[in-house]
């Protein structure tokens, strides 16, 4: 059930519960206000004054019940905003398992990239996606590769359109191109 419709449906309650319990009481005061008036003016009925010997117990308790019911009906349709941000929850944690669905689709489509390369490829290639516009030299320091075996690969990489490569001084800088 919708908030909305639990308040209003508490509120109405509470209504239906207080006047109830008011009719009951207005039934009373009948009975005691004839009783009175058929004894002529005494309250008194077998030495028991009935105004005194009433229980309010009942009242104060359906009352109580109803003011509660009220409050909590009120509470519902006005304050209560555990519902929108349950929905709100519930919309992050389901980005959140789409971005990590994804980073999950693209790690498998690298690593299945990678496997078409031989070792010393994939460290140039892991070492370009992690530090794009990596320098040249820095990359061969970073992979271990002599600079002909580097320059010869990133050749064949800027051939095959994986990389792209721009002068920077008497070195370059290497850039990714998503190709996978």
């Amino acid at each position: 059930m919708q908030p909305k419709t639990l308040a209003f449906t508490l509120i109405l309650a509470s209504i239906v519960l207080a006047g109830t319990f008011y009719g009951f009481k207005l039934q009373e005061d009948k009975y005691i206000e004839a009783t009175i008036a058929s004894n002529q003016g005494s309250c008194f009925v077998d030495g028991i004054c009935l105004y005194e010997s009433r229980s309010w117990v009942w009242y104060i308790i359906g009352w109580s019940v109803s003011a509660f019911l009220l409050g909590w009906g009120i509470y519902l349709y006005f304050f209560d905003k555990s519902q929108t941000e349950f929905k709100e929850y519930q919309q992050k944690v389901s980005a959140s398992l789409a971005e990590a669905k994804k980073t999950v689709e693209e790690t498998d489509k690298w690593k299945a990239f990678l496997s078409g390369f031989t070792e010393d490829e994939q460290k140039v290639l892991v070492a370009i996606k992690e530090q794009d516009g990596i320098q040249q030299s820095t990359l061969r320091y970073r992979t271990g590769l002599s600079k002909a075996t580097l320059s010869l690969m990133l050749k064949n990489f800027e051939e095959k359109g994986l990389i792209s490569r721009e002068e920077a001084g008497k070195t370059n800088k290497v850039f990714w191109k998503k190709v996978y």
